[in-house]
């Protein structure tokens, strides 16, 4: 009452207030976040709470830019002051860590009230020790003599001293009981020391008195209403008027709000909400009179709210109505409809409450649906299991549901190309329901592309964003962009999939979806776009978004190509021993089993990158093994070609990797991303140019240009600079419509210090990365043989072929090279 008559003054004073009463079920995130953005809408000033209103909910979690996207939109409404009422109620731990996010961003210029009968579970020690925080207790709160007389004064009630006493002892001046009492005294007239003569403080007593005395005084119609209309959480004047059989519901509504019967209007005039405290005391007095009755009004409320677009609502009266035909079909209705619309919650929620439910082999799909829209495998695989039981399902929307499910399922880790024979998937035909026709497309066109398919992946996808926007499904709009952007990527067409990912990004970030999991693919195609044309900055800051973002996500092939991203981004941006641990953690990565079941693609882009990472820092031991790994995983490739002749070179075997270079030149072995051959043809640029082959260098530079230039592709330069530089710049206005781009590269790449490290002939053998870790220490030449145990002659011609390997001329400048390498 205090706070609300604060936020009265407030408003009237011009200092908009935003105020969101909490309810049990609003302890989600979901469910918090809608009401809270509802409260700042109705609080904002008029023409500035568009971005308010295009704000969506994760479905589950906490999403910090999310709350960062809710501050910056509410400073836009011109919001000045939220206050959450009923904050004991929040216990989710989502829940509560938002509102952590949300106190730490806040400016100075907002201001947040909580009110709640305990301290939620949230840091407030950090507000109190920098002085931002104001604690009202219990005992501030607490109504004198002189208070509680004021009050009865307020409602021209009149009581005496005595009266006025005792009922602050009684209640010890607990502002709750003190109103409901001044409420009682008004609804029942006459005497009003006489009316709270018999009021008890203690909860139980105040909530009998709820029933025998505020609900029992209304009119007996008002009561017969309350008692008809008490299951929903939140009703309209239809769906009350459907429960009661009264076409005057509106009225009734009305008549109990201004009764003040713990009934009030929610932001909407058309809808009204019941006192928790009321609506759960009508509940329990309901099963007293018929033990059956809150179970059909709860039926009946289902019933209306599916009819009437509300099926999440819907389902959960379902629950709570106990009829187990009902739940399942409005499971088998809408339950697939939930699961696109970022309510797989309730889904789950009904399931688990119900396990007899997944008998009902359609109900087993749509659960196990659910349960891969947020990653729950173990879930997933039971209800998958259950529904894979039993025969096929008869019905083709329910045979293209479960085949999605078994292709998602296996997206996530599994045999993909296995799934796509099982499931069918690529022989289904398109149903008369689009739900199932997006559920079909999202998940066949990423398998697709683990076939080497893109152009049909790219169309099934392209249908499934078509569908995703006219249903309005927004998370799968974000999850389309995405894997649009990671088709085109794979098929090397930087260019266009920058645009999806940049596509992607924008409407993610108009959402407030910064950190979704289903973002984290299109981070990790602009870091690769970024990484191939040589934008170092912009690979490391998506490759940290990526990295965030990729809590939850549910594919393997974005797992890994996200993670290897970041580890190539740490690579490129340290130097010492953080390198080599970055390529250690690139090889890691590599090493699981998970790996064998990423596209041909993936494989294609990021084996050549670790290959360089483990030669850079002396481990072509890592080299060899990533090289057998690419042999098994796709023999007779011209990548794995590549590979053997990128460590050939490296370990000085010049004409030898020419040699292996020969059929991917001649296109003799087949590659699978047309990218392997342009590096291949710049390998072989710098091996002729190290031989003095100076034409064949200047015919294998052009082959490559040709590809490289459309496209923006730089990588294959960057890697080789300082063998390819003398190449590029000898040969300047030779290149044609090339001389822009190499242009562009010699003077990006002027810094004689950018970083770059050549591999042909550098890498050091066993015996000199020996004689190099000795180089730090103060021992002699005569002190470094006697310690390795050779000669003096043997450790000078091993430190000169470091030096030349390391393109140094001193032992400190080798040293400092070693180390920047991370070799030593």
């Amino acid at each position: 009452m205090l706070v609300a008559d604060w936020a009265t003054r407030a408003a009237t004073r011009g200092e908009p207030v935003a105020w969101l009463s909490l309810h049990k079920q609003d302890d989600s995130p979901y469910e918090f976040w809608s009401a809270l953005i509802e409260a700042l809408v109705l609080a904002g000033l008029p023409g500035r709470t568009e971005q308010l209103d295009g704000l969506t909910p994760p479905a589950q979690g906490t999403e910090p830019r999310f709350v960062t996207k809710v501050v910056e939109s509410l400073l836009v409404a011109g919001v000045r002051w939220i206050v959450l009422d009923d904050v004991h109620l929040l216990h989710d731990d989502e829940v509560l860590r938002g509102l952590d996010i949300l106190l730490a961003e806040l400016p100075p210029e907002v201001g947040l009230v909580m009110a709640c009968r305990s301290e939620p579970s949230i840091a407030l020690h950090r507000l109190r020790l920098d002085g931002s925080l104001s604690d009202v207790r219990g005992k501030d709160l607490a109504f004198t003599d002189g208070e509680a007389l004021e009050l009865f004064a307020a409602s021209d009630l009149s009581m005496t001293a005595d009266a006025i006493s005792d009922l602050v002892g009684l209640t010890e001046g607990w502002a709750a009981p003190l109103r409901m009492a001044v409420v009682v005294a008004t609804i029942g007239g006459g005497n009003p020391a006489e009316v709270v003569a018999s009021f008890d403080g203690d909860v139980r007593a105040v909530i009998e008195y709820v029933l025998t005395e505020v609900v029992h005084r209304l009119d007996p119609e008002l009561v017969e209403f309350l008692y008809a209309t008490c299951a929903p959480h939140h009703l309209s004047i239809d769906l009350a008027a459907h429960l009661s059989g009264r076409p005057d519901a509106g009225a009734l509504l009305d008549r109990l709000c201004a009764a003040n019967a713990l009934v009030s209007q929610s932001g909407d005039s058309a809808w009204y909400r019941y006192h928790a405290l009321l609506r759960s005391c009508l509940l329990a007095a309901l099963a007293r009179r018929d033990v059956d009755a809150p179970a059909r009004q709860h039926r009946a409320t289902a019933v209306w709210l599916a009819a009437h677009g509300e099926p999440a609502t819907a389902l959960r009266h379902a629950l709570r109505s106990g009829d187990r035909d009902l739940l399942n079909h409005q499971l088998r209705a809408h339950g697939l409809h939930m699961v696109l619309s970022g309510r797989g919650d309730v889904v789950r929620e009904a399931v688990a409450s119900h396990d007899s439910l997944v008998a009902d082999q359609r109900v087993a799909i749509i659960a196990a649906l659910a349960a891969l829209d947020v990653s729950d495998f173990a879930a997933a695989d039971a209800w998958l299991s259950a529904a894979l039981s039993r025969d096929l399902p008869s019905e083709p929307t329910y045979a293209a549901m479960l085949a999605a499910a078994v292709v998602q399922r296996s997206l996530a880790g599994g045999d993909v190309v296995a799934a796509l024979q099982d499931s069918a998937i690529l022989d289904i035909a398109m149903t008369g329901d689009g739900d199932v026709n997006l559920i079909l497309l999202a998940h066949r066109g990423p398998a697709r592309m683990r076939t080497g398919d893109y152009p049909g992946a790219i169309d099934d996808l392209e249908q499934a964003l078509a569908l995703a926007r006219s249903r309005r499904f927004d998370q799968m709009v974000l999850e389309t962009m995405s894997q649009l952007a990671g088709m085109t990527g794979s098929m090397c067409d930087f260019n266009v999939s920058l645009d999806w990912a940049n596509q992607a990004i924008a409407f993610a970030t108009q959402h407030g979806w910064r950190d979704s999991p289903r973002l984290a693919y299109s981070y990790l195609l602009a870091a690769w776009t970024a990484f191939q044309t040589g934008d170092p900055l912009a690979q490391k800051g998506f490759a940290e978004l990526g990295l965030r973002a990729l809590e939850g996500v549910n594919n393997v092939e974005v797992e890994v190509g996200v993670r290897s991203m970041h580890a190539l981004a740490t690579f490129e941006a340290t130097t010492g021993r953080d390198r080599t641990e970055a390529a250690e953690t690139f090889r890691r990565i590599w090493q699981l089993d998970s790996t064998d079941h990423v596209s041909p693609a993936l494989i294609s882009f990021s084996t050549p990158q670790e290959v360089r990472l483990a030669l850079a820092v002396g481990h072509v031991d890592w080299a060899a093994e990533a090289a057998a790994r690419v042999r098994d995983q796709m023999p007779g490739s011209a990548e794995y070609t590549f590979l053997n002749a990128q460590i050939l070179a490296a370990t000085g075997g010049t004409r030898d990797a020419l040699a292996e270079l020969g059929p991917v030149l001649d296109r003799v072995v087949p590659a699978h991303v047309p990218t392997t051959v342009v590096h291949a043809h710049v390998l072989a640029a710098a091996l002729e140019s190290s031989l003095g082959s100076h034409v064949r260098a200047f015919d294998a530079l052009r082959k490559a240009l040709l590809w490289a230039v459309p496209n923006n592709f730089r990588r294959p330069f960057i890697d080789l600079w300082p063998h390819l530089e003398p190449l590029l710049s000898s040969n300047r206005s030779r290149f044609g419509p090339a001389e822009d781009f190499v242009t562009a590269l010699l003077t990006d790449h002027a810094d004689p210090e950018d970083g770059s490290i050549g591999v042909i002939g550098t890498l050091l053998s066993a015996r000199e990365l020996d004689v190099l870790h000795d180089l730090p220490s103060r021992l002699t030449i005569p002190e470094i043989a006697q310690a390795e145990g050779v000669s003096e002659n043997t450790v000078k011609t091993h430190i000169r072929s470091i030096y030349q390997k390391l393109g140094v001329n001193t032992r400190s400048a080798a040293v400092r090279s070693a180390r920047e390498r991370g070799l030593i």
